[in-house]
């Protein structure tokens, strides 16, 4: 094997080496989901007044979107699962869904200052999108694209998630668009964090390129 051969070859090796280390301590571990059009929400059909959400797509809902009341619309976790919520100062104590930041963490220590994780059992069901009157729009979400934090089980494990939500403007309706949640129990998530692309069909390509160019070099 002829010198810039074997230095290329062991380049590669030792790439393939930190890759593997790092994959194994990458974001291989959020699943991810994307209808292939996006759910719509809002009290313009009857399929959209009460949304079902299945996270893991296991067959047990997790959440549902509630707009029975058209000027009005709520996530309201199922069973012991809970959400990101605002709390309102007293007298109000309203619960509104919290915009959670692009690339915040979502997780256990979410729930400081005003916000708190709410689930089905607070004295109002679920937690407020938007609420809107002749008067205007209670809620954080008019013509908001952005992500609740959500916090579901899987087997009775705890796993935290987003929940990328786009709302209309001055009205309770809007689309659910995609979201993803850590598959590794009571471990935080970046709003917006999506699994990383293949470390190993990197490597492939570049596995492609230095037989190409060995190639290359032989026949030159």
């Amino acid at each position: 094997m002829r010198t810039w051969q074997r230095t290329v070859w062991c380049l590669y090796a030792l790439g393939a080496a930190v890759a593997f280390a790092s994959a194994a301590h990458g974001q291989g571990s959020i699943a991810y989901w994307q209808p292939q059009t996006p759910l719509g929400y809002g009290a313009v059909h009857p399929s959209t007044i009460y949304r079902e959400l299945d996270l893991n797509g296991d067959g047990v809902i997790d959440f549902a979107i509630d707009s029975t009341f058209i000027s009005f619309a709520a996530i309201v976790p199922a069973g012991s699962n809970r959400v990101l919520a605002w709390v309102a100062p007293p007298p109000d104590l309203d619960r509104l869904v919290y915009p959670v930041a692009e690339g915040s963490m979502i997780g256990p220590d979410s729930a400081q200052v005003s916000l708190t994780w709410m689930d089905s059992a607070a004295p109002t069901r679920g937690a407020g999108i938007l609420a809107c009157t002749t008067l205007g729009c209670i809620g954080f979400w008019s013509g908001l694209t952005g992500y609740a934090g959500v916090e579901f089980r899987i087997g009775g494990a705890t796993h935290y998630g987003w929940v990328r939500l786009q709302n209309f403007t001055d009205a309770p309706y809007g689309n659910i668009l995609d979201w993803a949640y850590e598959t590794r129990p009571d471990v935080p998530i970046l709003a917006g964090a999506v699994p990383e692309p293949s470390t190993w069909a990197l490597l492939a390509t570049g596995g492609v390129f230095f037989w190409w160019y060995g190639r290359r070099k032989q026949t030159g």
